[in-house]
């Protein structure tokens, strides 16, 4: 299978391809209407899914204090499902994991526990708690951790396809929709609350 160079994969894109591999694996999702910029779905179980793409081998979590038992912003549904590309920020075949959110939240709090008592280099208002999948990294080796929630099959972004979802949606969404997006991606960039983000839009 071809893989081709990019800067990023859309989210969009990998939402698609996280989509198909849940159809593949016989767990078809619709999606609900939350009234946020959070990519909700519900199975046909009526069990609930949080979608979380990125572009890097990373699942980014926010917290809303600093203290181990703050809420985190992946919590409220029944699972978490995290979309990536096998190569980080490159078109071609996507990986993507399906975790019981009660799993992620206990390992995610467990794996910042662990980094506190390292005694890092913080000034003790650390709110993005990230664990990574890559081995090297730390609070790494997730894609061994997690390897039996990796769903099989096989879903892949190719240029065209790349385009034509971003397209699509483009197409369809309101300017509120499209701000919304702008600020999710810019808050995960910046590794930053979505709260925490402003734009202005002037179109005089």
């Amino acid at each position: 299978m071809g893989v081709y160079m990019s800067n990023r994969v859309s989210n969009e894109a990998l939402l698609e391809a996280g989509l198909t591999l849940m159809g593949q694996a016989g767990k078809p999702m619709q999606k609900t209407q939350s009234g946020s910029r959070a990519m909700l779905f519900r199975l046909e179980s009526g069990k609930t899914v949080r979608v979380r793409t990125c572009n890097d081998h990373v699942l980014v979590v926010v917290a809303d204090s600093p203290k181990l038992n703050a809420n985190l912003n992946i919590e409220g549904t029944d699972y978490l499902l995290i979309v990536m590309p096998e190569v980080p920020r490159t078109l071609g075949p996507v990986v993507a994991y399906c975790v019981p959110t009660t799993v992620a939240v206990k390992d995610v709090r467990k794996t910042h526990a662990e980094w506190l008592a390292s005694n890092p280099a913080t000034k003790g208002d650390n709110r993005t708690w990230n664990i990574w999948f890559d081995d090297a990294a730390k609070a790494g080796g997730f894609a061994k951790h997690w390897a039996k929630y990796r769903l099989g099959g096989t879903a892949s972004v190719s240029p065209q396809n790349e385009r034509s979802s971003t397209d699509l949606l483009s197409d369809s969404r309101k300017l509120g929709d499209v701000i919304s997006v702008a600020k999710a991606k810019i808050a995960e960039a910046a590794g930053v609350s979505i709260d925490s983000v402003r734009i202005s839009v002037d179109l005089g």
